[in-house]
């Protein structure tokens, strides 16, 4: 389910977006004259779960979600509360699917591949009972000989998850999306 997409910098909303009741709730409670704060929570929505956002490679969901926050111009003492978690959480039920799952997956495991390769100092200097090195040099030079073979596998890990959504977003029936069931059944 397509319920919004930046498009040429703008974020655009799929108008039955405002009839599922998480963002309905969001809409009903902004007071504001211009409705100013769900629009910037919508866009934050967008930037924290959307695996194309510019965000996605944050994968410590604290860190993301303050740069996002500070970046989209909510305001400082605004919090995720249950109704943004509500919306969150059918936001992404709607829009990943499991090629997107593992792909966020394998950004986690390549941050953490970072962070370890950053911690080399430490490694190197780490000593046994006895005064040997706890972690070999060529343990560490080889996680580096890695690293240009998973940048390839993520950047093409990338290019799929986004060829599969845009796959999932062209199924429409002339200038409208197909429904459910207009696709027909392969009973075969």
């Amino acid at each position: 389910m397509k319920l919004f997409e930046m498009k040429n910098h703008d974020l655009q909303t799929n108008e039955a977006l405002w009839g599922l009741l998480p963002f309905k709730a969001l809409l009903k409670r902004d007071k504001s004259r211009n409705k100013e704060i769900v629009f910037k929570e919508i866009l934050f929505i967008y930037f924290y779960c959307d695996i194309r956002s510019d965000y996605v490679y944050i994968t410590n969901d604290e860190l993301r979600a303050k740069e996002i926050q500070k970046d989209v111009g909510l305001p400082t003492e605004w919090k995720i509360d249950k109704a943004i978690l509500d919306a969150i959480e059918m936001y992404e039920s709607k829009t990943i699917t499991p090629v997107g799952k593992l792909y966020k997956s394998s950004l986690k495991a390549a941050d953490d591949i970072s962070n370890y390769l950053e911690s080399t100092n430490v490694l190197l200097n780490e000593r046994t009972d006895k005064g040997s090195v706890v972690t070999p040099l060529t343990t560490i030079t080889s996680a580096l000989k890695s690293v240009p073979g998973i940048m390839r596998d993520l950047k093409a890990a990338y290019k799929e998850v986004v060829a599969e959504q845009k796959e999932m977003e062209g199924r429409t029936k002339g200038s409208r999306t197909l429904g459910m069931f207009e696709e027909g059944f392969d009973l075969n």
